[in-house]
């Protein structure tokens, strides 16, 4: 269904660690959005393979599988019965293993005809973690709107570090830094060069620090850009990030669907000015690998230590 009953879908392209799930509760404050948890669709073909993810790759770590469960099932749950109990998270399993054929867009699809005529915004990290997944992206939903957005590299990076540093399928901590600087120099360059063949008007960047520290300036920049109408009173109800459908962990406590320390503290905070681009000299990035990401840093609105 498309057309004004279904409008065209939304997605935050953002890397792991950008503050893109209280950044999603934000805009998911207005009635007229309806933002869903991560769900995963564009690295996979069908329901079934996400339901196999642990299987067809034993080493990823079992927490990790679980928690990347978490977004469709309690999308399903909510849109469904307007509940993420357990028991209602159990149907929602069970309704995925009936539909284990579908492709994935197909259940994008029934998520966003259910919704409707609200927005549906989602924000899976892995949407920009190769070049297939965004192609995939395109292909389906070629009038689709994309938000980019960012983050300060360095403070990216340490997030990354103190979140993966205790997940089993990385064997060391230089592999979580490498892992790191890649995941961020790489979603970024594709983001930019995907969205830089596409009309002006089907894309926003948007830095994370700049909307959670002022989002009474940036939440109307992002509003007109999606010709959605606003007030005072509006904008109050979306800083209220705690109210989102998504917030928390289920009645289990063991639901995700977006970034842990969000689920735990739901409620809007504002984050530190993230300074000049700089690398800690102690994580041993080759030096070309420090110039690229500060050239891309650049490109995206950060000022550098010579600036």
């Amino acid at each position: 269904m498309t057309g004004p009953q279904r409008p065209e879908p939304v997605f935050m392209l953002a890397p792991p660690r950008s503050y893109s799930t209280v950044c999603l509760a934000l805009l998911a404050g207005h009635p007229g959005i309806y933002g869903f948890p991560e769900l995963l669709l564009f690295p996979l073909t069908t329901v079934g393979e996400l339901l196999t993810e642990g299987q067809r790759a034993p080493d990823l770590d079992r927490r990790y599988v679980e928690a990347r469960q978490s977004g469709p099932l309690r999308a399903l749950a909510q849109v469904h019965e307007g509940s993420q109990s357990d028991a209602a998270i159990d149907r929602a399993r069970a309704w995925l293993h009936g539909h284990a054929g579908w492709p994935v867009t197909r259940l994008f699809d029934h998520l966003l005809a259910e919704v409707a005529p609200r927005i549906g915004l989602e924000k899976s990290p892995d949407t920009i973690g190769s070049d297939q997944a965004v192609a995939a992206c395109l292909a389906a939903y070629p009038r689709a709107r994309f938000l980019h957005l960012t983050r300060h590299p360095e403070a990216t990076q340490r997030s990354m570090h103190r979140h993966w540093q205790d997940l089993t399928h990385f064997h060391s901590r230089r592999q979580v830094i490498v892992a790191a600087a890649s995941t961020w120099y790489l979603g970024h360059s594709r983001t930019v060069r995907t969205l830089s063949a596409l009309p002006a008007e089907r894309w926003l960047r948007v830095t994370a620090e700049n909307l959670l520290r002022e989002p009474r300036t940036w939440l109307p920049r992002i509003l007109d850009w999606l010709d959605l109408p606003y007030d005072d009173a509006v904008l109050t109800r979306m800083l209220h990030t705690e109210r989102w459908e998504y917030a928390g962990r289920g009645e289990s406590g063991r639901l995700l669907g977006g970034d842990a320390v969000f689920m735990y503290h739901p409620a809007l905070r504002a984050v530190p000015d993230p300074g000049p681009v700089a690398f800690d000299p102690a994580w041993g990035l080759p030096a070309e690998m420090c110039r690229r990401m500060t050239e891309l840093a650049e490109l995206l609105g950060y000022r550098t230590a010579d600036a």
